[in-house]
């Protein structure tokens, strides 16, 4: 018998025409690692709502979910809490305590456990997650790495039998959000958990799961083996949402054998095998432009006493250049852009802006004040609209859209400012590849009309395709910045994954006479052949 059963479900927001989620049905059995993907707004995280009724959105359902053969509203509520356990997309929403021990100790608190078993299973968690050094911390002093793996020691606190995760990596660096992934494969693997996982970075996760899922407004178009749901989507636009190393492959291979590399390893010895080099020159070009933004010898603390968290930052940015920021979490990039959009001062240094500055924040609900997207809307251009899908949203509450979507209404607004420069906060937070490509294009659009967009990211596979300048933040300051070319060059972990699978430094893939070739930092083209 299947762990989860979803007969023919459907779920409908409060005034929404259409669905959210149409008759969708699927079984999930025991133990399994399911990844569910599709382009945003496609009810993923709708769907991942549904099987916790406890976190259920307000709106009319249809059809069954069942939970080892049992309809889930009637499931006892302690007995969901225990064992269906659920890590949300933001870190901070899921805290509630002051302290890490406090919080691994709440649920079972709040459950009647005796005292005894709680201070032994809250020891036995730190342990496994390796938390002990900051067991005493405060909450509000972790990182947002630190913060999402206390979120899954909280949760694995009550020894949940299905694990749903939706999103859970969107705030997070790559580095990180590697570690995190690979925590939640040592759990399946050690105790048979369930996996139930929302994400888009499957570049890394892909690799792990026994069974993909991909949805489409609102159904589930494949489900199966994840070798199997790629052969389907081989010339469709969802071969977009797929690992790097199987897009590439199949770009220049066009090989439907089936032996399509899905990880980065498998990517690597395929490269291997089937590369060539050839000198070609250099393709950096330094052009004369207006500086848009400098900053000099930037210091900020968020209060009188605390630490600094911009240590002696200078910088520049020119007119019509996409300069993307890279790092840590906690290292002090998105302060950076609050100092430039004017939301903070620095008590000491200068900063200089020369032109019309907009800024959307991570946080992209701040920008949300009315109760329908129509509203929020009201002074965006309808071919913006149409740009970014959003008029078949028109009805929603803004609260009510996925992550990618709130991304896109956000984006809408700080764009009919017609700003001369953009500041983007984790744009590509939460949103799909076929999104992406098309946010990029809308970035180039822009640098073409002269605009300045200076952007803080996790993904660097974005940045290093439409970015002409990175930098690399650590500890309140930029300790290498240049080119894309030069600056992957330089690095051996905050890298994309084509230089990864290369073995060396790649900073671009290009075509020549259909074929596709790979750029490397010491000016050679590798071309699979």
């Amino acid at each position: 018998m299947a762990q989860i059963t979803i007969e023919n479900l459907s779920f409908f927001y409060p005034k929404a025409k259409e669905p959210a989620i149409q008759n969708v049905s699927m079984k999930i059995h025991r133990g399994e690692f399911v990844v569910l993907c599709g382009k945003s707004g496609c009810g993923k995280s709708t769907l991942l709502r549904n099987i916790k009724p406890a976190i259920c959105p307000f709106g009319k359902k249809e059809g069954m979910v069942l939970w080892n053969g049992e309809t889930i509203e009637e499931v006892d509520e302690k007995l969901q809490a225990q064992k269906i356990g659920f890590v949300m997309q933001s870190p901070e929403h899921q805290l509630v305590t002051d302290k890490v021990w406090h919080e691994l100790a709440l649920g079972m608190e709040n459950l009647g456990y005796p005292q005894h078993e709680i201070q032994v299973r809250v020891a036995e968690i730190s342990e496994y997650f390796g938390i002990t050094d900051w067991y005493e911390q405060k909450v509000d002093l972790l990182s947002g790495g630190q913060k999402q793996l206390l979120n899954l020691a909280a949760t694995m606190v009550l020894n949940p039998e299905i694990l749903i995760l939706d999103e859970p990596t969107a705030q997070l660096d790559p580095i990180v959000a590697e570690h995190f992934l690979d925590t939640l494969k040592k759990i399946n693997d050690d105790f048979g958990i369930t996996i139930i996982l929302s994400e888009h970075r499957l570049n890394y996760v892909l690799p792990m799961a026994d069974c993909a899922i991909i949805m489409d407004q609102g159904k589930v178009v494949h489900q199966g083996p994840v070798s199997e749901v790629l052969m389907k989507n081989l010339d469709s636009e969802f071969m977009k949402l797929m690992p790097y190393p199987a897009q590439i492959y199949y770009d220049v291979t066009k090989d439907r054998s089936g032996l399509m590399p899905i990880s980065i390893k498998q990517g690597r010895e395929w490269m291997e095998s089937k590369s060539r080099r050839g000198t070609v020159g250099a393709v950096n070009r330094e052009e004369k432009k207006q500086s848009m933004i400098s900053c000099k010898n930037i210091w900020f603390r968020y209060t009188r006493d605390g630490r600094d968290i911009l240590r002696d930052l200078s910088i520049e940015m020119k007119q019509g250049e996409i300069f993307a920021i890279l790092g840590g979490n906690g290292t002090g990039k998105t302060t950076t852009l609050s100092v430039l959009s004017g939301l903070y001062r620095p008590y000491r240094g200068k900063v200089r802006i020369d032109g019309k500055v907009t800024y959307l924040p991570q946080d992209v609900q701040t920008l949300f004040c009315r109760d329908t997207v129509e509203k929020e809307l009201e002074d965006v251009p309808e071919d913006l609209v149409k740009l970014l899908e959003l008029q078949k949203l028109r009805s929603h509450h803004p609260y009510d859209l996925s992550g990618g979507q709130q991304q896109k209404l956000g984006l809408a607004k700080v764009l009919a400012t017609s700003p001369d420069i953009l500041l983007l906060d984790e744009p590509t937070k939460g949103i799909d590849g076929i999104y992406k490509e098309q946010l990029g294009k809308i970035l180039v659009e822009l640098k073409k009309q002269g605009k300045t967009i200076i952007l803080v990211s996790h993904d660097i596979d974005f940045c290093g395709e439409y970015a002409d300048r990175c930098g690399l933040f650590s500890r309140g300051n930029i300790v290498s910045a240049g080119p894309v070319r030069s600056f992957f060059a330089g690095n051996s972990f905050y890298t994309t994954t084509i230089n990864k699978m290369a073995g060396k430094v790649l900073v671009g893939a290009v075509k020549k006479e259909d074929v596709l070739c790979f750029l490397t930092e010491d000016n050679t083209i590798s071309s699979p052949l």
